[in-house]
């Protein structure tokens, strides 16, 4: 993996649950953003100026063999630190949003399982009457 190793195993975790999310309840989710893309951006720029201190006076550092190399113009934190506290602040922000709508959620699922279920019905009563013909 080598020098994308940071990167690729962010977006492995981080990608997948964020579609999970945004499949679940994307309506959901378009209809709050003034809600959550600052309670995802605020504490991201937060958590991006810290690091960026911590790094700058040598509180912490990073193993460059595991990163891309690309820094964030200004404060110099490495892109994929900054994907992981944007993937970490957003999933909190949304999951927050999804579980208050939890009971549209719910009721939402009940139906495709209604759906889904008559649907199924549907398709072995129509493989019935076709093999009995």
């Amino acid at each position: 993996m080598g020098e994308t190793a940071y990167l690729s195993l962010t977006l492995l975790w981080g990608a997948p649950l964020l579609a999970l999310q945004w499949l679940i309840g994307l309506d959901l989710l378009i209809s709050h953003w003034r809600v959550w893309l600052p309670a995802s951006l605020l504490p991201t720029l937060y958590l991006i100026g810290v690091d960026a201190l911590g790094l700058g006076i040598g509180l912490w550092s990073v193993e460059l063999r595991a990163l891309s190399g690309i820094l964030l113009p200004i404060v110099n934190v490495p892109l994929e630190h900054a994907l992981h506290f944007g993937s970490l602040c957003t999933l909190a922000a949304q999951t927050v949003i999804l579980w208050h709508e939890r009971a549209r959620l719910w009721a939402r699922s009940r139906r495709l399982a209604r759906l889904l279920r008559g649907g199924w019905a549907a398709l072995r009563n129509a493989r019935h009457l076709d093999s009995s013909e």
